[in-house]
């Protein structure tokens, strides 16, 4: 425990000379100020407007943990060849571990600036909107569902280089809004990048309409079958780091 702090600790330290930290800030402030400026004369409904917003959320996560782990993954790269990281640590895995953990808090914090920034702008419009404690459920959604993106992005940055983890983050999320359509149904479980985006749109659904059943969704399934398939990615992520060697198919 005490090596993953100090991993923990020179991680951070290595943020200060990349953008990644900011970026995290950025995007959800940036996003913030583009739909509140649309939302405040948009005639659509507050339910609507809320859907559309965590929507957009949960598309946006694959793309940008595509480009924020190819980011670390290049910085590495260029500090040694991944030595750097495959000799910082024993056992080897605590290293991935550390930046997992911090990419993962990175996220929260962005998310929950995304979802509080939202509620708290939209309620300052005189709007009203859902109750606040369901904020925290919907950062745990969004969070909790795109783990599995952060595992198999930075084994696609470490492995491949970022030219593969950020092309297949941006065209996840193509394929997230895609099978919010029709054209998902019965698919998307399979389809980790879609994971975020329906089980908010089932939230949603449930609060606007409370005697809904989802009986006919195999929901509770769907949910147990994405935990599983993240722990057996995260098992997988330490394995596979623990016999890498630090080659990489070059762009």
């Amino acid at each position: 425990m005490l090596q993953l702090i100090k991993l923990l600790k020179t991680d951070i330290m290595k943020l200060k000379s990349t953008q990644i930290f900011w970026v995290h800030l950025y995007i959800p402030l940036l996003t913030l100020l583009i739909f509140l400026s649309y939302y405040s004369i948009s005639p659509a409904s507050t339910f609507s407007k809320i859907a559309a917003y965590l929507q957009i959320l949960g598309m946006a996560f694959p793309a940008v943990i595509g480009i924020v782990t190819s980011m670390v993954a290049e910085q590495e790269n260029s500090a040694g060849g991944f030595q750097n990281i495959l000799l910082s640590s024993r056992p080897k895995y605590l290293a991935i571990l550390s930046k997992l953990i911090l990419f993962i808090a990175l996220g929260t914090l962005s998310t929950s600036l995304a979802v509080g920034g939202f509620y708290l702008g939209y309620s300052f419009m005189g709007n009203n909107i859902y109750p606040g404690q369901f904020n925290l459920i919907l950062v745990g959604i969004l969070l909790g569902s795109n783990v599995f993106q952060y595992i198999f992005h930075f084994f696609l940055s470490f492995r491949f280089g970022k030219g593969i983890s950020s092309g297949l983050g941006i065209a996840e999320s193509l394929l997230a809004a895609l099978f919010l359509t029709g054209l998902g149904d019965g698919r998307w479980p399979f389809v980790p990048s879609s994971w975020g985006i329906r089980f908010v749109s089932f939230f949603l659904l449930k609060q606007q309409n409370p005697g809904i059943s989802f009986k006919g969704t195999n929901l509770i399934p769907i949910i147990c079958f994405s935990c599983l398939a993240t722990i057996i990615a995260f098992l997988s992520l330490l394995v596979w780091f623990s016999r890498w060697a630090g080659n990489k198919r070059e762009e």
